[in-house]
């Protein structure tokens, strides 16, 4: 039984495919962080360039009873 199922270059192809797995899943969480730190940037860049918290806000009553 010299040629069975535990073929030596079988196994070393799946594990380089399982290595390049967990690179990519890896490199997919960094982007994905990345992007949610973008965001959370942009989302306090525009709340900062809005009006200060101490001015009086101008509110429309478009409902008010005559």
């Amino acid at each position: 039984m010299a040629r069975d199922s535990t073929n030596q270059r079988g196994t070393m192809v799946a594990a380089g495919l399982g290595m390049a797995r967990r690179i990519t899943a890896v490199i997919g969480m960094v982007a994905l962080i990345g992007l949610l730190i973008v965001l959370v940037w942009r989302v306090y860049l525009h709340h900062e360039r809005g009006a200060p918290a101490d001015e009086p806000t101008v509110v429309s009553n478009i409902y008010r009873s005559a």
